[in-house]
């Protein structure tokens, strides 16, 4: 029985490409999974600045990054075939799989390898840019520019040495075993290093000098270190969250960028800001620069986030960007429209997640266009699909309203009110998003130095949205305040 089927496959060149989910074989196909969560979890960014002192001391096997993606070898059960963690297949003939076939001979059972998947460039370095060109054009893609530097093995082995193998560097040997003599198919070059100077030397030699995109160190307890140089990207405001303490400091901003077809999309939030003073500066160049959203939308910690008119640019730093979570699986966000003062949701799109996201500054010498804060500032790092496809606005269900309560108060001819709205989204299906059930409080008084003040929370069930409004009428509404009839 084949472990993946050829169903709706189309030319790859002289090959077969077939789509997401071909892999028939849940041990297979589990076995990606598991491998691509336990990695992602042993994972840990580190900037050049940090070689020394994270990487002090100890055995570490250190090995340039190379700017491919993620895809798995499938030896000795079969014809060879390439898959991607969501159940991409590459198959038939192919030069790279033609190679990989002369070494079935060497495995003892069904094998499976984890390495970089890229495309051969003339000069330079390749780049994952370069692989989707090259699997571009159907019957015409460049299959012999594919190339696969192995650096794990998940499954099986050779007749001297299988898994399981705890020692990287027992697993390592194996694949120099293996792919001994290989032009398209090697081990991944890696150098045994015993201490921060060493690899900091390496660092210099291969990325600073634009040999590879970065290094990947591996310890003997099984940690990974990814060392790249900074990324930055300019990134346009949506929103921002207040700090508890301080509500004149802003706690974390929410950031985007612009789509080809001039819609925003939602990349995440950025909580490290600076100082004290940085945070109350920013608060007053964003506050005044609130507006409405039919989208409400929560931060990591549970925020809502009070979204901003697309004015302010900020220049961010990061450590990485994945397209991928740690199921392997595509990270999608929301794409927003901004049209007449007032956000509206389009629809779910391909995003991406920023490791460490820093704020540096604003970029005052920017504007919010289609160069200034492009989305493919983003594809230089890594691939997202449907970068450039429009995005289509959904037709979602009305809201409906549960509740509404008003409440007055008159003093010295100052007349405040409070208002408790409750409604559920009917929307929680068709985009995840939308919350089930969200509870509006609006605190008006003219007498103050700011009169209006608003406050969002969100409710998983009826139940608890109306519990969230019990405890904020008991906190909120004191001696003097009349509850309105018919309001």
């Amino acid at each position: 029985m084949s472990l993946f089927n050829e169903n709706n496959s189309t030319a790859l060149g002289t090959g077969l490409l077939c789509p997401a989910g071909s892999v028939a074989d849940k041990s297979v196909l589990g076995n990606f999974r598991r491998y691509k969560a336990r990695v992602a979890g042993s994972y840990r960014a580190v900037l050049p600045d940090e070689i020394t002192k994270t990487l002090a001391s100890g055995k570490h096997w250190v090995s340039p990054k190379v700017d491919g993606e993620l895809w798995y070898l499938v030896l000795g059960d079969g014809a060879p075939f390439l898959a991607s963690p969501q159940g991409k297949v590459i198959a038939g003939s192919v030069p790279l799989l033609e190679e990989a076939g002369s070494v079935t001979s060497k495995v003892a059972c069904r094998t499976i390898i984890a390495g970089e998947l890229f495309a051969a460039v003339k000069s330079g370095r390749p780049r994952v840019g370069d692989l989707k060109s090259a699997l571009g054009g159907g019957p015409d893609a460049e299959v012999q520019r594919l190339g696969f530097s192995a650096f794990d093995l998940l499954e099986g082995g050779t007749k001297e040495s299988q898994m399981p193998l705890d020692d990287y560097n027992e697993r390592l040997s194996v694949l120099q075993q293996l792919f001994d003599g290989g032009k398209r198919i090697k081990a991944i070059a890696t150098h045994e290093c015993n201490s921060g100077d060493d690899i900091n030397t390496l660092f210099l030699d291969l990325v600073q000098s634009g040999k590879a995109e970065g290094l990947v160190a591996r310890n003997e307890g099984g940690l990974i270190y990814k060392i790249k140089p900074s990324i930055t990207l300019d990134m346009v405001v949506l929103g921002y969250t207040e700090r508890t303490h301080d509500v004149t400091q802003v706690r974390s901003l929410l950031l985007g960028l612009m789509r080809a077809d001039g819609h925003y999309q939602i990349i995440g939030g950025c909580g490290s800001l600076g100082s004290d003073e940085n945070r109350k500066a920013l608060m007053k160049r964003i506050q005044p620069l609130c507006a409405d959203s039919d989208l409400h939308y929560a931060s990591g910690s549970g925020e809502v986030y009070h979204f901003t008119h697309p004015e302010v640019i900020v220049e961010i730093k990061v450590t990485d960007i994945q397209a991928e979570n740690t199921a392997g699986d595509a990270i999608k966000d929301s794409v927003l429209m901004f049209s007449e003062g007032k956000w509206h949701a389009v629809s779910q799109m391909p995003s991406v997640s920023l490791l460490h996201p820093v704020l540096i500054r604003e970029r005052n010498d920017k504007s919010v266009n289609i160069t200034d804060v492009r989305l493919s500032q983003i594809l230089e790092r890594t691939f997202i699909g449907e970068a450039d496809d429009k995005a289509e606005q959904k037709t979602l269900p009305k809201s409906t309203l549960l509740t509404r309560k008003v409440w007055v108060k008159e003093t010295k001819g100052v007349k405040a009110v409070q208002k408790l709205l409750i409604w559920k989204t009917n929307k929680e299906n068709g985009d995840t998003n939308f919350p089930a059930y969200v509870v509006h409080w609006t605190d008006y008084s003219a007498g103050r130095k700011d009169p209006l003040k608003r406050e969002v929370r969100l409710g998983q069930n009826e139940a608890a949205a109306f519990k969230v409004g019990d405890d904020m009428v008991a906190t909120k509404i004191k001696k003097g305040w009349a509850l309105l009839d018919g309001a």
